[in-house]
């Protein structure tokens, strides 16, 4: 099964759900936590400092990284 463009000519992940649930059963899960926009460039970027950030073997070291960072602008 392919998915046509729509909008925009992209592939919109909501039309292929729509479809899919068309053809065979599509479940869904309600969870408690964060969603990202990772479709847009501060999205992506964000969802990859939390999840830096949520990591214990590299947390502290990117955290000083960032302090840095955003000491340096």
């Amino acid at each position: 099964m392919t998915q046509q463009g729509g909008t925009g000519g992209e592939i919109q992940l909501t039309d292929a759900m729509i479809r899919l649930a068309e053809a065979q059963p599509f479940y869904g899960l309600k969870f408690d936590g964060r969603s990202f926009d990772c479709g847009s460039k501060v999205g992506f970027l964000a969802a990859n400092v939390a999840y830096a950030l949520a990591r214990d073997d590299i947390a502290p070291d990117f955290r000083a990284a960032l302090k840095d960072l955003i000491g340096n602008n």
